[in-house]
């Protein structure tokens, strides 16, 4: 069992100001810190599975997680994973559910779906707990407030590498910016920028890659960088070996890893290097 406990920068219903990626990737890191050492790469769900208490913003609750049972949305619906608040179960408790690892979802695809729906245990459910304790407004029904439940979903393998489409205006964009942090929460915890880099060092030359040491292509990390080039043209005989070894000492799939390496500025913008 294990407690984490984070802080960023919040509006006064705690849910967060604006926050940049490289600050959503710092709190990430903040967290990954409170959970295993830094000379290990692999994050895992029997590590992840054992959080159960949250204290963010100064905000203590529990954190309930399953993973043994297949989940479903508010329709009926099939779904990967939820994060939920529901004041008439408990009122300082997130739910976090995930769906099993079995015939819908891989280790892999099952990992990323924790990871996702903890960045909303992280930076929705302090609002979620902070609102629901201040009762019904002038206006609203104290009924329906009563047993009003928070909750976010992820429907498909596509929802994690994805924005919410593009709808009504206020609702839509707050939703937008809450699923693009909890991407961005999910990729830098189980693939933070110095560990890939790190493990790139080891790795790359033993799979016929290439280093470049030069001026960073990333404005968020300004100074020396580093680019990957492949020795073939080839896909067999390119990039992909890396990628496969990298993934599997994250525990992610090559597709996680090559999504983290442009979005750390290790791949050249438009090279083919697969």
């Amino acid at each position: 069992m294990s407690l984490l406990t984070l802080n960023y920068q919040h509006c006064d219903r705690y849910f967060p100001d604006y926050v940049k990626h490289t600050q959503v990737a710092n709190i990430a890191l903040q967290a990954r810190q409170q959970l295993i050492s830094d000379d290990i790469d692999a994050l895992t769900l029997e590590v992840l599975g054992a959080i159960d208490n949250m204290k963010v913003n100064g905000i203590p609750y529990e954190l309930w997680v399953d993973t043994d049972h297949p989940v479903k949305d508010e329709l009926g619906n099939a779904v990967l994973g939820v994060c939920e608040f529901d004041p008439g179960a408990s009122k300082d408790a997130a739910l976090l559910l995930v769906t099993p690892i079995g015939e819908i979802a891989s280790a892999e695809l099952v990992l990323s779906t924790f990871a996702h729906e903890l960045g909303h245990a992280v930076f929705e459910a302090p609002g979620w707990i902070h609102e629901a304790a201040q009762g019904a407004g002038l206006f609203d029904d104290p009924a329906l407030t009563a047993h009003k439940a928070y909750r976010t979903s992820t429907p498909d393998a596509e929802h994690l590498s994805k924005t919410a489409p593009v709808g009504n205006a206020a609702h839509e964009t707050s939703v937008r910016f809450a699923e693009f942090r909890a991407n961005e929460f999910m990729g830098s915890l189980l693939v933070p920028r110095q560990h890939l880099m790190r493990a790139v060092e080891v790795l790359a030359e033993q799979h016929s890659v290439t280093i470049t040491r030069g001026q960073s292509i990333d404005p968020d990390f300004p100074g020396l960088g580093m680019t990957l080039t492949a020795k073939s043209s080839f896909g067999f005989d390119g990039m992909d070996p890396l990628l496969k070894a990298l993934a599997t000492r994250f525990g992610v799939t090559p597709k996680f890893i090559r999504v983290r390496m442009n979005r750390y500025g290790l791949l050249k913008p438009g090279a083919k290097n697969y």
